[in-house]
């Protein structure tokens, strides 16, 4: 029973993700730092990108991740004795 629901999960997130738009829009956080960056005040771009916003996203992603790998262990069964 509980791999069924693990099935259907997997298949229903497949579903959503292949549903999701991924062409590129125009303006968004790339254009912001374009026009901003040196308001964060350091001079690269690229480290300004990963020491502003991205750090956030990042901890957001690990939250995340972890998340499903103990939502994935619960639900198929947890350590077999």
């Amino acid at each position: 029973m509980k791999r069924l629901v693990a099935i259907l999960l997997l298949l229903a997130l497949a579903y959503v993700f292949t549903g999701l738009d991924y062409s590129k829009s125009e303006g968004g956080s790339y254009e912001y730092y374009i026009t901003n960056w040196k308001e964060v005040g350091i001079p690269n771009l690229v480290t300004a990108i990963l020491a502003d916003w991205r750090a956030y996203d990042s901890l957001g992603e690990a939250t995340l991740l972890f998340t499903a790998v103990a939502g994935f262990y619960i639900l198929l069964g947890g350590k077999k004795k």
